[in-house]
């Protein structure tokens, strides 16, 4: 790689001031610009005690999806609650923060230190990866990470989640650090502090939230295949991400597997929500298929509503629910192809917005929505779905390069194309349609994340190609593997074996 440009430093930080000049206003804004709880929140705080501020006659974990909070207290729960996540690690630390200012004699706490909390961590990863590709002589990769940071990042679609005790903001954190240490060690040598990072950004992101449990372990065999694909031996990143995805999935089936209350209550809202939302509207007679899970005829009235919707508990209102398992929902699902097949298109319908309509973004009003002022790709996506879907294919497509190339590019679209299927699969057969946006969130930021990249790089192929005299021909597969491969041009066409 020949040494950077002037102009790359100049752009790399230019980029770092406008993602904070999106994210700092935002987090600062007043009334406070969050997202509603929806219970969700509860399961995490619950572990510290911790609920929003709100009269003694009001249930502590009660939801409230109308507007977010800004202010919480300590304060004891009829139920107890607290779901193991890598998310009460920030969490901890705001909590940190509060104990010092209860010994002051406050007992009303802002979210308001998560969300900074938040934006400094993601600021400091961004800044270190940036570092990272600008040492190795890469700095169209750190001119990538800066745009992905501006662009994306700090798109109002992830900081709402910032002052937030969503496990949303954890999960993006841990995804990009992730994708990052992977694509920086595609082509090195086996190193200890490398092994490490990798397994522990798996388990970060494995225990972030139910619907990432085996997400790292996909990303691993992806890893895993890829490296076999271009060498004979197996890659080691990716026996490093599959230790580290597989503490992190066994962590989270121990936790589906326990009996509490708050458990009872996540499989009967869950089952509720693959049958009646995902199941049933994509039935041909529903009818008929409530009688063959057992379930009474009239339980086929309730299709297309959410558990929170149902007049009761589902195992109250349709006795015989907590019989149904994910393994009969499939095998009904087999029985009928085009089921299936609507069960899909249904999921794919209901994979927008980026921003949950059903809860508010505004503190004080009743489903305020996000200020105009705030500027998303939520909007844009929202008003055109031939863009979203788009959005969706092209890296699933680009992907298929990964089957004769064997440059970070191709590995960063495989990396995509198995995250947004697998989050996909978990999500509309975890919870069936209920939140699938909510819930797939990472989906949008992996997408967009793709197009940055992939823009930013096609455009230092073009420079690079004027630059040369031989004008503005366009991007072909050696100038991609040029931008993202490694500093020494000889290294950049060697198979990888160098991986293994």
């Amino acid at each position: 790689m020949k040494p950077a440009p002037r102009f790359a430093s100049i752009l790399v930080v230019a980029l770092f001031a406008l993602g904070l000049l999106r994210a700092i206003p935002l987090l600062s804004h007043a009334p406070l610009l969050a997202i509603a709880n929806s219970f969700d929140q509860a399961r995490y705080t619950g572990c510290f005690e911790l609920f929003p501020d709100r009269p003694a006659t009001i249930r502590p974990d009660e939801n409230s999806p109308n507007a977010p909070f800004e202010y919480y207290r300590f304060q004891r729960n009829p139920v107890r609650l607290c779901y193991g996540s890598s998310e009460l690690l920030s969490q901890a630390a705001a909590v940190a923060v509060y104990a010092l200012e209860e010994a002051r004699g406050i007992e009303r706490h802002s979210v308001r230190w998560l969300g900074g909390l938040r934006l400094v961590v993601l600021s400091l990863l961004v800044a270190v990866f940036c570092r990272a590709w600008w040492r190795r002589g890469n700095w169209p990769a750190a001119l990538a990470n800066a745009a992905v940071f501006a662009l994306v990042l700090t798109d109002p679609a992830d900081t709402l989640y910032f002052s937030t005790f969503y496990a949303e903001a954890t999960a993006l954190l841990a995804a990009y650090a992730l994708f990052n240490l992977i694509l920086l060690e595609a082509h090195s040598a086996w190193s200890r502090r490398g092994a490490i990072l990798l397994a522990l950004a798996a388990l970060l992101l494995a225990t972030s939230k139910i619907q990432h449990l085996v997400l790292p372990l996909c990303l691993a065999v992806g890893v895993l295949a890829f490296g076999r694909w271009h060498a004979p031996r197996w890659p080691w990143q990716g026996w490093a991400l599959l230790a580290g995805a597989v503490v992190g999935a066994v962590f989270q089936f121990a936790q589906l597997g326990r009996n509490d209350l708050m458990m009872q209550s996540i499989r009967s809202f869950n089952r509720a929500n693959i049958v009646f939302t995902g199941l049933l509207p994509a039935a041909a007679d529903p009818v008929a298929t409530t009688r063959r899970l057992g379930l009474p005829d009239a339980c086929a009235a309730h299709s297309g509503k959410s558990a929170w919707q149902l007049p009761g508990l589902a195992e109250e209102v349709c006795p015989g629910m907590d019989k149904v398992g994910r393994l009969i929902v499939v095998r009904e699902l087999l029985r009928e192809p085009m089921a299936m097949l609507r069960f899909f298109r249904n999921g794919v319908a209901v994979l927008n917005p980026w921003l949950p309509r059903n809860l508010g973004h505004v503190e004080g009003e009743v489903l305020g929505k996000l200020p105009a002022q705030f500027l998303s790709w939520n909007g844009l996506l929202d008003r055109t779905p031939w863009l979203r879907y788009l959005l969706f294919a092209l890296p699933l497509l680009a992907a298929l390069r990964a089957l004769r190339r064997s440059d970070r590019f191709a590995l960063l679209s495989l990396l995509v194309a198995v995250l947004m299927p697998a989050t996909f699969g978990i999500t509309i057969f975890g919870d069936g349609l209920a939140d699938v946006a909510k819930q797939g969130h990472l989906i949008f930021n992996a997408a967009l994340s793709w197009s940055v990249v992939a823009l930013v790089l096609g455009l230092c192929a073009l420079r690079r190609g004027s630059a040369a005299g031989s004008g503005a021909h366009g991007m072909d597969a050696v100038e991609l593997d040029q931008q993202l491969g490694p500093a020494d041009v000889a290294e950049q066409h060697e198979p990888l074996r160098r991986i293994g």
